[in-house]
C-alpha cells in the first residue's frame, strides 16, 4: 500500500552554511563552567575566611580573601573573552591564558598552607577538609580542559605537600604520601572524564553525520514527488489509489485522514473541493476543462483531470495562489491608478473652472477701480465732489476685494511650500469671534445682531497664532454670510469638552447647505459645491481650503455637518494641549 513519506526535516542548508567557522569544542559548556567556577570562588573562601578569623590575623586573612576575589575576576574576564569569541576558532593565547588563570586559582588556595601552623585541629581539619573538597570538584569540573585542570590540582596540592614534609614526623610524610596519591587519582580522574567527554563528542559528530545523510538521501526521494504537482490517482470508481504530500498538505489534511481504497468524495468535500470534481471535469468542454476554485484555507488551485491507459483516472491541483494574489494586487493597482487620475482630472478641471473665473475676480475689482478712477481724474461730473467721494469709496472696497483675492493666493502658496510658521500667544477665543463678527458684518452688509455668538464667559484661554485663528473664522463666518439668505441668522459658538479638556469652535447657517457626495472636496483648493456656485455667489474656492490648513497647523480637525437645503455646520476643535485653564 503506498503511503506518503514524512516531510523533510529543517536544517542548515545553502551555499554559506558550510564555511562557518566551527566552534572549539565544549565552548559552550566551557563558558558555563567558568561561571559556576566564579561563583565557587567568591563563596567558598568567604565562608572559609568567617570560620577561620578568630584564629589566623585579620591582614593575613583579608590578603588571602582580596586574592580569591582577584581570581574570580580574573575567571569572569576569561568567560568575557570567550563568550565574545565563541564562533571562532580558538587562539594562539588562549591556552596559556587558561594555564594562567588555573595556576593562579590553585596558588591561591594553596596559600592556605601558611595558616595551618596557626589554628587548632578542629581549623585544620576544616581548612584539609575544604581543600580535599575543592580538588576533588575540580577533576570532573574541569575536565573540559585537562591541563588547566592538572594545573590547578598541583597548584594547590605543592604548598600543602611541602608543609607536610616539613613537619618532618612519619605522619607527615604520609599525610604528603596521601596527598600525592589523591592528587594522582584525581589527575587521572579528570583525564578519563575528559576522553568520555570526547567521545562523546565524537559520537555525536558521527551520529549528526549520519542524520544529515539519511536526510539527505530522503530529500532526494521527496524531490520527485513533490516536485511535481499536487495529484491523486483514482480507479474508475473514484477510489483512492495513490497520492503525494502535495494533495493533502493543499488541502489542509493529514496522513490519517486519507487510506488506499477509501472514496475520493469525501476526502475532497473535507477540503473544499467539489465531492464530485472528477466527474464534473471528466464530463465538461474542453475551454472549461481546467477551471480555479478556491479553497477555504485561502489557497487557490487549478484542477484538470488525466485519464490513464488502464482506465484510471489522476486530480491534479496546481496551487495558483501567489498568481491569484498578484492578480488581486495589480487590480488594487489599477484601482489606485483610476483613482489618482481621476483626482488629477478633478484637479484639472478645478484649476481650469478656477482660471476661467478669476479673470472675473479680478476683472471686476480692477474694472471698478480703474472705471471710477478715470472719472474722477477727468472730472466728468465737473465739481461735484460729493459724487466723487462715492467713487472713493467703492474704489477703496475694489482694492480691498482685490486685496484679500491677492493674499489667499499667497497664502495657498505658503501653504503648498509648507511655510505657515505660527505665532502663537494666549487667545481670547470670545474676543476673537467679537472682532470677526463686525467684520464680516461690515464687509457684507449684515447688521451685526444677524451674528449670533453663544460662547461661555468661562471658556478657557487658547493657546494659538491669533491672526491665523481671526482667518478661520472670517472664512466661515463670510462663507456663511455668503450663502444664507439675508433674512437668516448665522450662529458662531464654542465650547469646552469637559471630557476631553479640547475646545471647539462652529459656524453654522440655514442656508444652501452641501450634499454629502460634495462635503470631502469643498476643502480642497479651487472647489466650490458645483460651478454654479461661483457664478451665483462668487469666490474662487480658497476659503475652506485655507481654513483646514490653518486648522492642521494647529493639530486640529474639522468637521462638516449639512444637507442639501438645510443649512450647515462648520466645526473646527483644538488639541487639548492648547486650552490653558485659569490658575
Amino acid at each position: 500500500m503506498p503511503t506518503p513519506i514524512p516531510p523533510r526535516a529543517a536544517g542548515p542548508s545553502g551555499p554559506g552554511a558550510a564555511s562557518r567557522p566551527a566552534a572549539p569544542p565544549f565552548q559552550g559548556s566551557f563558558q558555563q563552567v567558568l561561571l559556576i567556577n566564579a561563583g565557587a570562588t567568591v563563596c567558598f573562601p568567604s565562608v572559609t575566611a568567617l570560620l577561620l578569623q578568630a584564629q589566623v590575623p585579620g591582614d593575613l586573612l583579608l590578603g588571602w580573601w582580596l586574592l580569591h576575589m582577584l581570581s574570580a575576576c580574573i575567571v569572569l574576564a576569561d568567560w568575557f573573552l570567550r563568550r565574545h569569541r565563541q564562533n571562532e576558532a580558538t587562539p594562539r593565547w588562549q591556552m596559556p591564558l587558561e594555564l594562567f588563570v588555573a595556576g593562579f586559582a590553585g596558588s591561591v588556595w594553596g596559600l592556605s598552607a601558611l595558616v595551618l601552623p596557626m589554628i587548632d585541629a578542629d581549623g585544620r581539619m576544616l581548612l584539609m577538609a575544604v581543600i580535599a573538597g575543592v580538588i576533588g570538584a575540580s577533576a570532573p569540573a574541569l575536565a573540559l580542559l585537562p591541563v588547566a585542570g592538572a594545573t590547578f590540582i598541583i597548584a594547590i596540592a605543592v604548598p600543602y605537600a611541602v608543609h607536610f614534609l616539613s613537619i618532618g614526623s612519619f605522619i607527615g610524610y604520609g599525610l604528603a604520601g596521601l596527598l600525592v596519591g589523591y592528587v594522582v587519582a584525581m589527575i587521572g580522574a579528570n583525564r578519563v572524564v575528559h576522553r568520555i567527554l570526547l567521545n562523546n563528542l565524537q559520537l555525536n559528530r558521527e551520529n549528526s553525520g549520519l542524520y544529515d545523510r539519511i536526510r539527505n538521501a530522503q530529500n532526494e526521494l521527496l524531490d520527485v514527488a513533490d516536485s511535481s504537482e499536487a495529484f491523486v490517482f483514482c480507479d474508475a470508481d473514484n477510489r483512492i489509489q495513490l497520492w503525494n504530500h502535495r494533495f493533502l498538505a493543499l488541502l489542509g489534511l493529514a496522513n490519517d485522514d486519507v487510506q488506499h481504497g477509501a472514496p475520493l468524495a469525501p476526502l475532497l468535500g473535507r477540503g473544499g473541493l467539489p465531492a464530485d470534481l472528477p466527474d464534473r471535469l471528466a464530463d465538461a468542454p474542453v475551454a472549461q476543462s481546467r477551471p480555479v476554485l478556491e479553497l477555504p484555507n485561502g489557497h487557490w488551485v487549478r484542477a484538470s483531470l488525466r485519464r490513464l491507459p488502464d482506465g484510471d483516472r489522476a486530480l491534479i491541483l496546481i496551487d495558483i495562489t501567489e498568481q491569484q494574489q498578484q492578480n488581486a494586487r495589480l487590480e488594487e493597482l489599477f484601482h489606485e491608478v483610476s483613482q489618482a487620475r481621476d483626482a488629477a482630472l478633478r484637479a484639472s478641471q478645478a484649476k481650469s473652472s478656477f482660471l476661467a473665473h478669476m479673470s472675473h475676480e479680478l476683472r471686476t475689482p480692477l474694472n471698478a477701480i480703474i472705471g471710477f478712477s478715470d472719472i474722477i481724474k477727468r472730472k466728468m461730473f465737473g465739481p461735484d465732489w460729493a459724487r466723487y467721494d462715492d467713487y472713493v469709496g467703492d474704489i477703496n472696497s475694489s482694492g480691498i476685494h482685490l486685496l484679500g483675492i491677492i493674499n489667499d493666493i499667497l497664502d495657498l502658496a505658503r501653504i503648498e511650500a509648507n511655510q505657515i510658521l505660527l505665532q502663537e500667544d494666549t487667545v481670547d477665543i470670545g474676543e476673537q469671534a467679537a472682532t470677526c463678527i463686525r467684520l464680516a458684518a461690515q464687509q457684507f452688509g449684515r447688521p451685526a445682531d444677524s451674528l449670533v455668538a453663544t460662547i461661555p464667559d468661562d471658556l478657557p484661554m487658547l493657546h494659538a497664532d491669533a491672526r491665523l485663528l481671526r482667518q478661520i473664522l472670517i472664512n466661515l463666518i463670510g462663507n456663511a454670510l455668503k450663502f444664507s439668505p439675508a433674512d437668516l441668522p448665522v450662529g458662531i459658538g464654542a465650547r469646552l469638552d469637559a471630557a476631553s479638556n479640547e475646545i471647539s469652535v462652529w459656524v453654522s447657517d440655514r442656508g444652501i447647505g452641501v450634499a454629502p457626495q460634495d462635503q470631502a472636496r469643498i476643502f480642497d483648493p479651487f472647489e466650490q459645491a458645483n460651478a454654479m456656485l461661483s457664478r451665483n455667489y462668487g469666490g474662487v474656492g480658497l476659503g475652506l481650503s485655507l481654513v483646514r490648513a490653518f486648522v492642521t497647523a494647529h493639530q486640529g480637525r474639522i468637521g462638516i455637518n449639512s444637507a442639501p437645503g438645510q443649512g450647515t455646520t462648520i466645526t473646527i476643535t483644538f488639541p487639548a494641549a492648547r486650552t490653558i485653564r485659569a490658575g
